[in-house]
């Protein structure tokens, strides 16, 4: 869908102005494509098909994310960090093999890696079942080896349990009603009655600990981790109203006042979790992604942006990459242009982000399963059109 005004500005520009300025340079900062294409392979393929039209185009590849799943591939990319490899629990407490990333001050965890959906088959999909157990031995893994700082990715999990699972693996130990057995998942929220954290871990409360995030929904509620997310973690409706109601039930007992406040619900409540048993601080995921990727200085001098991820709905203005990266091409008055997989909010992206295009990939074929397989393929089409739009004499 293209916004013939503005497409129609640039193109004047483009092809009578910039000629005599010198080559056109281009910005590639998309989000992975999930499922489907890395970050890093989105840029490769667009690249090419911009090539396949102009080579002398300049393109600059800053592969994105936004502080949940896949982030820590993009950092281990990006940066000189160190793999620390760890023998922890699934969402199911079943041994792994995962790993973190850390320098000599600082860790980088993503629960995903312990605690993620995409450890689970369909058919064992139950977040009243799973835990974030992994994830706190992840971090335990880390205060042992004394670093200063954690830095806790959040997203793609498993488990809908407002991270008890990881204070359990950190030492600490909760009452429930009538001494009733305890494990730590979303079944026992409602069982809990009170919290001893006389055995936590001794280097707990010594350490920094902020949490990326691209969720700002509450602990519970309409809007909460329960309603909104647990469907798509396997939870059945009957199952959607127990969770909230256990979260529901944890709020009251732990009486911090943390439910509310914006991303608690986020990763199944570990935002909340990591408030009350961390002491965390919550921040935008995207936000920190495209500070430590400087964004800001990527965009000097750049005549197009080229953003895009996997779905374009009504969350990409929820601190996704595409609304990071819009809104910074926006403040600079930079053209955007922007690649999906799906589309549904074109109309939003357009009036929104000021975008003068946007391409999918379910346009150009109906099948799922070829979208997803032949994303690079489809992408690669996309760079040529849009270096066509460019270049209207090829």
């Amino acid at each position: 869908m293209i916004n013939q005004g503005i497409w129609s500005w640039f193109y004047l520009f483009l092809v009578i102005v910039l000629p005599n300025l010198g080559l056109m340079k281009i910005l590639i900062a998309p989000d992975k494509f999930k499922g489907s294409l890395t970050a890093m392979e989105v840029c490769n393929a667009l690249q090419a098909g911009i090539h396949d039209i102009d080579s002398n185009i300049e393109v600059i590849k800053l592969p994105l994310a936004d502080g949940g799943e896949g982030t820590l591939d993009l950092l281990e990319q990006s940066f000189n960090l160190k793999r620390i490899e760890v023998q922890v629990n699934d969402p199911l407490m079943r041994p792994i093999s995962t790993y973190y990333l850390s320098d000599r001050d600082t860790a980088y965890i993503e629960m995903a890696k312990a605690s993620g959906l995409q450890l689970l088959n369909a058919e064992e999909r139950n977040p009243l079942l799973t835990s974030t157990y992994g994830t706190g031995e992840m971090i335990a893994n880390a205060l042992d080896k004394g670093v200063k700082k954690i830095v806790l990715l959040i997203g793609g999990s498993a488990t809908s349990e407002a991270g008890i699972g990881m204070a359990a693996a950190l030492g600490y130990h909760f009452k429930t009603i009538n001494d009733l057995p305890f494990t730590p998942n979303a079944a026992a929220l409602a069982s809990i009655e009170g919290m001893d954290f006389s055995r936590i871990h001794p280097r707990l409360n010594q350490v920094e600990f902020t949490v990326w995030s691209d969720v700002k929904n509450p602990l519970f509620g309409k809007n909460g981790a329960a309603f909104v997310y647990g469907p798509q973690k396997g939870a059945s409706p009957d199952a959607v109203e127990r969770i909230d109601h256990g979260l529901r039930h944890l709020a009251k007992t732990l009486n911090n006042g943390f439910e509310m406040k914006e991303g608690a619900g986020a990763a199944g409540g570990l935002g909340y979790g990591a408030m009350t048993f961390l002491n965390a601080k919550l921040m935008s995921g995207i936000e920190a992604i495209l500070a430590l990727r400087d964004l800001d200085t990527h965009l000097a001098d750049v005549d197009l942006v080229i953003t895009g991820e996997g779905k374009l709905d009504g969350q990409t203005l929820e601190g996704k990459v595409v609304s990071g990266v819009a809104n910074g091409a926006k403040a600079k008055n930079i053209p955007l242009a922007i690649c999906c997989g799906r589309k549904e909010e074109a109309e939003l992206a357009l009036n929104n982000f000021n975008a003068i295009s946007v391409l999918d990939i379910r346009s150009r074929t109906q099948n799922n399963q070829e979208a997803m397989q032949n994303a690079a393929f489809y992408l690669r089409q996309m760079g040529q059109e849009l270096a066509r739009n460019i270049k209207p004499n090829y």
